[in-house]
């Protein structure tokens, strides 16, 4: 998808070259395929945690946290949630890799995610479309989003 534009709401969103390889073992991605059926129509979220190993990010850790905004096009996560969550991923030694969510719509990021992606710095987002149950992953570097490559293991 080098280089191609895609309308997002009120937002373009410059798909850039692949950059980073996501692995996710089958059993993380059933975990969060079932906490966005158990929720739907609103969003579910999640912290991912592991290990970065040069340009590949190895999922080992997955936290589903409620959104409370309980939207069905935003998510917030409890403020404490994360915290803890950050604070357990230390102790383990695990680094932060990025979010999940479920969207109401294709698995890309809409033109809210691309306001919070900017903020999150180089994290990874993996988006998961409730309507057709497609995943997806993407990054931002230099305020152009990326694709990240998807391995499911």
């Amino acid at each position: 998808m080098s280089n191609l534009l895609a309308q997002s709401g009120s937002f373009n969103v410059k798909i850039g070259d692949l950059s980073v390889i996501l692995r996710i073992t089958s059993q993380q991605l059933h975990l969060l395929r079932e906490a966005a059926r158990k929720c739907r129509p609103v969003e579910a979220c999640a912290l991912l945690f592991g290990r970065l190993i040069d340009d590949e990010a190895m999922v080992t850790k997955v936290v589903v946290a409620p959104n409370l905004l309980q939207s069905t096009v935003r998510f917030e996560m409890d403020p404490q949630t994360v915290f803890d969550a950050f604070e357990q991923a230390e102790r383990e030694g695990l680094s932060f890799i990025g979010l999940f969510h479920s969207h109401p719509a294709p698995s890309r990021p809409s033109a809210v995610d691309l306001q919070y992606m900017r903020l999150w710095g180089e994290a990874v987002w993996l988006i998961l479309s409730s309507i057709n149950s497609d995943i997806a992953a993407f990054q931002m570097k230099n305020d152009k989003v990326n694709e990240v490559t998807l391995k499911i293991e």
